[in-house]
């Protein structure tokens, strides 16, 4: 581990920040700090259809039609995330890349600020800091990227160190700037912005009066500016979320049970937090830094009453943004809280120790990517039956596409949308699940020129970039059609199915393997959930049909010509060399549909 080198320089210059510090084990100090920023440049590259998922892909629909920054609620750090690609759009990219770019420019921005605190500043704590909020508390949000307190999160480290450095009065103005990114970020990070600036407080290392008035003044601002301009969504979830008359989800707190649930749940998915917050207590009671102690302990639980107050804990992409407050409560003192100098073995092995959390963090966001590629597969599968079927505007019933991985919410129309225009404007469809259509009676109140953009909000087609995408005039049309079919044994001779299995599984595993099923008669095949029409399967094991769980998925969209998707299949307990064969049922009755391929179960 290098030495940490404090700084008391009284100005921040050009020149000293591009200076490279002087740390031991130079060779060391120059690689492996960024060894996390080029996985997470690659995940955010081959991830990028992924990261606009929910409220990223809304921004991203947003900017590119509009073709300017889209803030909403005053939260303005959105906005740097949008610069990149909306260059992009203004030069005419194509919006493969323009997507790329966006989820690149997410990392980009706080490999920026890592930089800068690392080199600019010499603050190694601040630094890997920076890296563990990009890190720990995330795995499903990896995905929705522009929350913006994974944003106020960073720049609240950046604040706090220059904070820490002795300076020159004029450099508050920097400070202040960084305060209003911070405070105008999310509502909650003005619980964290006072939160830190206690934590920091004491008499040895306090700051003259004029720098907290500063700050102070910026603060009430920001509060009386927010309380003055607040948008409905904030207003609306703050009044609900105090209002212990009509919420009365505290109650669960004084259930003995819900603590075991709760409990569970930490020890599950932050268990790397309840470590941290441990730590912390015992290093603060060591030391004997009472005030200290109080406020860690303080925040933490009043936040533990504030999230349960408001919601029943369950893995999710918004819990996960509702719980990361807690990453910050902790690390912040226990990253701060190493000493500088010390005894190198220590230090060598806390820095291992977070290193090894980092890696596995980043190895939890990789393997969490799974459903998250299946989802797109899926919708790429939808977008490629639609586009057979002629038309731009489709609706399809979650009954029957409904995977698990699927994930069918409000962005849905948005996604598919942003993915079929990558293959070019004048065929870009957007399907919507059948209860948007139905939404608040969406299906008579909609125009002929207008289309679902989210479930409670339709938008005319003459909003769209035209650069990008056209959407035709017309109603939507369904991907399952509830006709009846009558002649469907007729055509089975003329279907074919292929099977594209991995060579090897494991028995007794349940997985979801794709197929293609390819109709080459003129007569559909249609998916109405009524229809009862589903992709099964049976194993053979030298021409032995084997006992088996018959699990059935229903056909996710009408066939007409090739239509892709995935099966759900039980792997038998016998292993060797077997035989899988996918048929269609319908009416409880196979057509007998030519499919074979060899596995190996082991």
């Amino acid at each position: 581990m290098a030495r940490v080198v404090e700084t008391s320089g009284t100005r921040i210059t050009f020149r000293r920040l591009l200076r490279r510090p002087r740390y031991r084990y130079m060779i060391v100090n120059r690689i492996v700090p960024h060894l996390p920023w080029f996985v997470l440049f690659a995940l955010a590259s081959y991830l990028y259809k992924a990261r606009i998922f929910a409220d990223s892909g809304f921004y991203v629909s947003q900017f590119i039609n509009n073709q300017t920054f889209w803030i909403e609620c005053q939260r303005i750090v959105l906005g740097i995330s949008q610069i990149i690609p909306l260059i992009g759009v203004w030069i005419g990219l194509q919006i493969k890349y323009i997507l790329l770019l966006y989820s690149l420019s997410h990392v980009i921005f706080f490999y920026i600020l890592f930089l800068f605190v690392y080199y600019g500043l010499r603050d190694r704590r601040s630094g890997l800091l920076i890296i563990l909020a990009q890190t720990v508390g995330i795995m499903h949000s990896f995905y929705t990227p522009m929350f913006e307190l994974y944003y106020g999160v960073p720049l609240l480290i950046t604040f706090y160190s220059i904070w820490r450095l002795q300076f020159r009065f004029r450099t508050i103005y920097i400070l202040l700037i960084l305060e209003v990114l911070i405070l105008l970020s999310h509502p909650l990070a003005f619980m964290l912005f006072v939160f830190l600036l206690l934590y920091d407080f004491r008499k040895e290392t306090a700051k003259p009066f004029k720098y907290y008035a500063a700050v102070g003044i910026v603060f009430i601002a920001a509060v009386a500016f927010k309380y003055f301009v607040m948008c409905g969504y904030e207003s609306g979830k703050l009044a609900w979320q105090f209002n212990y008359t009509e919420n009365t989800q505290y109650l669960q707190l004084i259930n003995p049970a819900y603590y075991k649930v709760l409990g569970l749940f930490m020890l599950r998915y932050y268990s790397e937090v309840l470590i941290a917050f441990i730590l912390v207590i015992f290093m603060l009671a060591n030391r004997k830094q009472w005030f200290r102690l109080l406020v860690v302990a303080g925040t933490f639980f009043a936040y533990v009453f504030l999230v349960n107050s408001a919601y029943t804990v369950s893995p999710s992409r918004y819990m996960e943004q509702v719980m990361f407050p807690f990453v910050p409560i902790v690390f912040i003192p226990l990253i701060y809280g190493f000493p500088a100098s010390g005894r190198q073995g220590l230090l060598n092995i806390s820095v291992l120790l977070i290193s090894a959390l980092i890696a596995y963090r980043l190895a939890v966001i990789y393997y969490g990517s799974e459903i998250f590629v299946k989802r797109i597969a899926q919708m790429e599968q939808l977008i490629e039956t639609a586009r057979q079927k002629g038309g731009s505007k489709f609706v399809v019933s979650q009954d029957v596409i409904d995977h698990g991985y699927t994930q069918l919410n409000w962005s849905f129309p948005i996604e598919t949308m942003l993915l079929s225009a990558i293959d070019g404007n004048d065929i870009t469809v957007t399907i919507a699940p059948e209860d948007d259509l139905y939404f608040e009676n969406n299906n008579n109140k909609m125009a002929a020129d207008q289309f679902i953009f989210r479930r409670w909000e339709l938008k005319d087609e003459k909003w769209l970039n035209s650069r990008y995408f056209h959407l035709d005039i017309g109603p939507y049309r369904t991907l399952n059609d509830t006709t009846p079919n009558t002649n469907i044994s007729s055509i089975a001779n003329r279907m074919r199915i292929n099977i594209d299995a991995k060579k090897i599984y494991r028995a007794t595993d349940t997985v979801w393997i794709p197929v293609t099923i390819i109709n080459q008669s003129d007569i559909p095949v249609y998916s109405g959930k009524n229809n009862k029409v589903f992709l099964s399967y049976f194993w053979t094991e030298n021409k032995d049909v084997l006992n088996w769980d018959e699990i059935r998925t229903p056909l996710q969209a009408d066939i007409s010509g090739t239509m892709r998707q995935d099966i759900r299949v039980a792997i038998p307990p016998n292993k060797g060399h077997l035989q899988l064969k996918v048929d269609i049922l319908v009416n409880d009755k196979w057509l007998g549909i030519y499919s074979l391929e060899d596995v190996l179960v082991y």
